[in-house]
């Protein structure tokens, strides 16, 4: 009896020290000082099981306008870690915790779209800055990675044609620069990624010639004869 009693004061002071680091955290936050409050959120973090599920979305919201901060203030200014992402990942969990946050989390998720997809735009101005092939296959995928949590933001419909767009990109650097079997296996992924995206990209603008044509295109570099017929027809309805 004299254990359960020992644990469960344990327990109870545990939950104490867990909440008095999101509290502290918080003060540090406002006061702005940001390196202070990211110690005890870290510090609350290590042990939020025995906090709230409010509590911990206090944590993770202020945790994340930390990062959300620097990634304004200071991009590419932390070569150790990604602001952007760590913020994402912070933010994109408090509404799991509290949805009475939506109001705020909508306001950063807002900001943190614009960064998002300023960084997916520097690995393409990057890409035509280099000359082999590998390396702007890298910059593409890693362009992808940040449109990827654009997309899921849901704050606008462009990520997913930007999508498109990029994977038919590095599909078509590989088809038109390659002849080896195994590299254009690569490519036909990144065709399939293509359509994917650029079909979704249709539901906001049913005949874009351009979407069609795009989607035309891919489907004749992989012979695919049905989709072919298909594109061709809607593009006689759209006009082209």
């Amino acid at each position: 009896m004299k254990f359960i009693f020992s644990y469960v004061a344990f327990l109870a002071m545990t939950a104490l020290y867990a909440q008095s680091y999101v509290d502290s955290g918080i003060r540090h936050y406002a006061a702005g000082e940001f390196e202070e409050a990211l110690i005890d959120f870290k510090d609350a973090a290590d042990i939020e099981s025995m906090i709230t599920e409010s509590s911990r979305a206090k944590l993770y919201f202020y945790r994340g306008m930390i990062w959300l901060s620097r990634a304004e203030k200071s991009p590419n200014g932390f070569p150790e870690i990604d602001p952007l992402k760590l913020s994402y990942d912070d933010l994109t969990k408090v509404l799991s915790m509290d949805d009475s946050w939506k109001a705020q989390i909508d306001d950063a998720y807002s900001r943190l779209y614009t960064l998002i997809l300023e960084e997916a735009d520097n690995y393409l101005k990057q890409v035509k800055k280099e000359d082999e092939l590998d390396q702007k296959l890298k910059l593409l995928d890693s362009r992808n990675g940040f449109l990827d949590l654009a997309v899921n933001l849901d704050v606008s419909a462009m990520p997913v044609l930007y999508l498109a767009q990029t994977n038919k990109q590095a599909g078509d650097l590989i088809f038109e620069g390659s002849k080896d079997f195994q590299e254009l296996q690569i490519a036909k992924k990144y065709y399939e990624e293509s359509l994917k995206h650029f079909e979704q990209a249709r539901y906001e603008d049913p005949f874009s010639k351009k979407i069609i044509q795009d989607l035309l295109t891919i489907s004749t570099r992989l012979g695919d004869s049905e989709r072919i017929d298909e594109y061709n027809k809607l593009l006689e309805l759209a006009g082209g």
